[in-house]
């Protein structure tokens, strides 16, 4: 940079080079797309419509694309008890979750919160649920949630998984786009 140049005529120059290559536009939007669709794929909140179908006994079959009842039998599941859960899990899988820094302690407290909703509300809503004395079903529901969420939580652990994200994006910022200077008040704008 020639030590001429202010702050935005480097900026203006600089996106100047930019918007005149064609394939630094084209390399650009394709490492953009990429990012996006692994922050969408690493979203937890997609699991909702997983477990949503794993309770109904249902399974996804890649060539189709399409939810299946495992065996053609769909396991007959109470509405309640299917919306219930849904939108328990709603505020335990989310990005605000993955994107956590959780302590080991940390996850065994919310997953013990999690265990003691489930086990309560199968057990004292059974009748309603029509689940009384099926033990075996109460065990496959719990199974399915709670190894949900654990793992939600273990992605967690430390912050590992927003520490990996930013980590990829720092890669992908620094080789999209050259060195740029900001000064301290561009770098805190996002907090207005």
């Amino acid at each position: 940079m020639e030590q001429g140049l202010s702050d935005e005529q480097y900026d203006k120059a600089l996106k100047s080079q930019q918007d005149s290559d064609p394939n630094a536009i084209y390399a650009d939007s394709m490492r953009e797309e990429r990012i996006t669709n692994v922050i969408a794929q690493l979203d937890p909140s997609n699991l909702l419509e997983e477990i949503e179908h794993r309770l109904r006994g249902e399974k996804f079959n890649k060539e189709t694309q399409i939810w299946e009842p495992i065996g053609n039998v769909s396991i007959a599941i109470h509405e309640k008890l299917v919306s219930r859960l849904m939108s328990f899990l709603g505020s335990v899988l989310n990005q605000n979750t993955t994107l956590s820094n959780y302590s080991i302690n940390e996850i065994n407290n919310r997953m013990e919160l999690v265990i003691d909703y489930i086990r309560d509300d199968l057990t004292d809503n059974d009748v309603e649920y029509e689940i009384e004395g099926d033990y075996t079903e109460m065990t496959r529901i719990g199974m399915i949630v709670c190894e949900t969420v654990s793992s939600v939580f273990r992605r967690a652990l430390n912050g590992m998984e927003s520490r990996r994200i930013f980590n990829a994006l720092k890669v992908t910022e620094s080789l999209t786009q050259a060195p740029q200077r900001q000064t301290m008040k561009e770098a805190f704008q996002f907090w207005k």
